[in-house]
């Protein structure tokens, strides 16, 4: 429908064109016609090209900000994992399968192993920032679909009640609550499409490779 007025008036200069051929015999008139023609064929044609060379490179820029965003949020949530993992005590390597595991950690269980430090809330605090940031940014610029706002608002939402219970109440019962629905929703955000995956598992893969020491210096969240 876009293109529909551009062609009317390519359309409309090859007629005014084909009839000014035959039936105009003043050159003076037939030069203004061909001119008024060659007008109506231009413009559109620069318009058409201009709108599709936009289009590309607005494609091109779409897809640069998913793979850019989906690698922040992806860091993000590993930094996250990492956190609840120390907060939980749980040792060895971080793999895809250790953090699928945490998703049977029961509350009780959590309850009895969850150690909170003021680092440890700090971090998370400032995750969810980050978090936040990405949401208003990225959601602004419809680089993140609908499922994938609501799927990482749930996410902030229950790191801040993390932090807000620990600053409040500091019951563990409820902290415990949070920190399994927590737990959930970077699980979700694991399983919610093939490609977030593998990026994931290479970041994992990175990760191992820099060593302990210099995951730890990252993780403090990004200004």
């Amino acid at each position: 429908m876009r293109a529909l007025p551009y062609v009317a008036s390519i359309l409309g200069g090859v007629l005014l064109f084909t009839i000014s051929l035959d039936n105009i015999q003043d050159p003076n008139v037939a030069d203004l016609i061909t001119n008024i023609s060659a007008s109506l064929l231009a413009i559109p044609l620069v318009f058409l090209l201009y709108d599709y060379t936009n289009s590309r490179v607005s494609r091109r820029l779409m897809e640069t900000m998913t793979v850019n965003v989906d690698d922040r949020i992806n860091t993000l949530v590993l930094h996250v994992i990492l956190v609840l993992r120390k907060m939980l005590g749980m040792r060895g390597r971080t793999t895809l399968a250790n953090i699928n595991k945490m998703q049977t950690l029961s509350e009780s269980h959590i309850i009895k192993k969850l150690r909170m430090d003021a680092r440890c809330i700090n971090l998370l605090h400032g995750y969810y920032n980050e978090l936040e940031n990405i949401i208003y940014r990225y959601g602004r610029e419809s680089v993140l679909s609908t499922d994938n706002l609501r799927l990482l608002t749930e996410l902030g939402r229950h790191i801040s009640h993390v932090v807000n219970e620990h600053h409040l109440r500091g019951n563990r019962r409820i902290l415990a609550r949070h920190v399994k629905n927590t737990i959930e929703k970077v699980i979700d955000w694991l399983d919610s499409g093939a490609a977030i995956a593998m990026k994931f598992e290479k970041l994992l893969a990175d990760a191992e490779l820099a060593g302990p020491d210099a995951v730890a210096q990252e993780s403090a969240p990004m200004k």
